[in-house]
């Protein structure tokens, strides 16, 4: 498996698409976890918990079934590294989840807790239609890959959220010019006037440095009155 693992760091390397790099991690566990038979990953926003990746619709509606009730495998996986069902048909701690995740012919559950220094980030659920699907070595596996997952998710987020600081940074520096041609004033000035322009509107100045560099419109705060 090491050599699936090093093709998913080189995809990391090179791919800023969570969706696609997620999508690739499932797979590999779908194939290479014994007994996994679908694959769903979880993934915590400001909205809640989401699966917007999985590997059949089967683990998206098992995922979002745990949401809709509150309880299940993926649910107290967010508190605990792992979480393993037996055998759902004779499961006592999800009385609500168990007999609708057996009706839908699921009976065991792997689910990792997706974990980075900074907390969890999601969870990794692999599903069988057999009872006793998942051994020790299916747990040793599936946490390897639940470790890379985890590490993924969070370093795609910090890569974005740099990207978008940089973009902002660029948008502002080329308002701050449009400004300082425009009214003869000095950098300092001309940012000054895009965060009181900022205030007035009640923009993001993000958004006002965007809408002047792309268009040209800026609206200019009020003049001070004595």
């Amino acid at each position: 498996m090491s050599h699936h693992l090093a093709g998913l760091a080189r995809l990391l390397e090179a791919e800023d698409d969570a969706a696609l790099v997620v999508q690739q991690i499932l797979r590999l566990a779908e194939n290479e976890v014994p007994g996994a038979v679908h694959a769903g990953a979880t993934m915590l926003g400001q909205d809640g918990a989401s699966t917007p990746v999985y590997t059949g619709e089967l683990a998206a509606r098992l995922d979002a079934l745990q949401y809709d009730v509150g309880q299940g495998p993926c649910v107290d996986a967010l508190l605990t590294e792992s979480v393993c069902a037996d055998d759902l048909a004779y499961e006592s701690r999800w009385p609500r989840f168990a007999p609708l995740a057996v009706a839908r012919g699921v009976r065991s559950v792997l689910a990792f807790r997706l974990s980075v220094r900074i907390g969890a980030v999601g969870v990794l659920s692999l599903y069988s239609p057999k009872p006793h699907a998942f051994t020790a070595a299916a747990e040793r596996v599936g946490g390897s890959i639940a470790a890379c997952a985890a590490i993924a998710m969070a370093t795609i987020g910090e890569r974005a959220q740099l990207r978008n600081a940089l973009e902002s940074r660029d948008v502002i520096g080329q308002a701050k010019g449009i400004l300082m041609e425009r009214y003869r004033v000095a950098a300092q000035e001309a940012f000054a006037l895009l965060s009181a322009s900022s205030q007035h509107t009640n923009v993001k100045l993000r958004d006002v440095a965007e809408r002047l560099a792309k268009t040209g419109e800026f609206t200019p705060p009020p003049a001070d009155r004595d």
